[in-house]
């Protein structure tokens, strides 16, 4: 998104004209799809302590900004399969089904709705044990990241 914000600017500015700003735009979306994103059954997510720590700092800027300004960052990132503190802590949800980052729909109501609700059950029914999931997990995915099928990487350098 930085990439189309530095764009976005250029035009504002009246530096570059309008078929250019269409060409560069296009050309920065046709490389975020063709970014080499996948992941494969084989592949493991970040680390536990790093999903932890994630954890933390969403919790945190949840707090910090009341929820409004965590929600207006969010639909900022949305389609990049990042959440604030994920885009903070280069990390990316992945869509094990299109091996591609996952969109803001499924996001939402697959890992946050009924993930959310489906883990937040589990969690009840194991005193809180099943949020160290991805501490023995072999792929480091907790239970909405089995339910929604995904996995949370490290953002590759290619697409910082």
């Amino acid at each position: 998104m930085d990439e189309i914000r530095d764009l976005d600017k250029l035009r504002e500015d009246s530096l570059i004209t309008e078929d250019e700003y269409d060409r560069q735009r296009t050309l920065i979306m046709e490389r975020r799809e063709t970014s080499d994103l996948s992941a494969g059954q084989g592949d493991v997510g970040v680390s536990g302590w790093l999903r932890f720590g994630t954890a933390l700092v969403e919790n945190l800027l949840i707090l910090v900004t009341l929820g409004i300004g965590w929600i207006i960052w969010a639909f900022t990132l949305s389609g990049s399969g990042q959440t604030p503190a994920k885009k903070l802590l280069n990390q990316t949800v992945i869509d094990l089904d299109t091996g591609k980052p996952m969109k803001l729909g499924r996001m939402f109501w697959m890992r946050g709705f009924v993930g959310g609700f489906v883990a937040n059950i589990a969690f009840f029914f194991t005193v809180g044990i099943l949020s160290l999931m991805p501490f023995w997990d072999k792929r480091n995915q907790n239970i909405y990241d089995k339910i929604s099928n995904s996995l949370v990487i490290e953002t590759p350098k290619s697409v910082l």
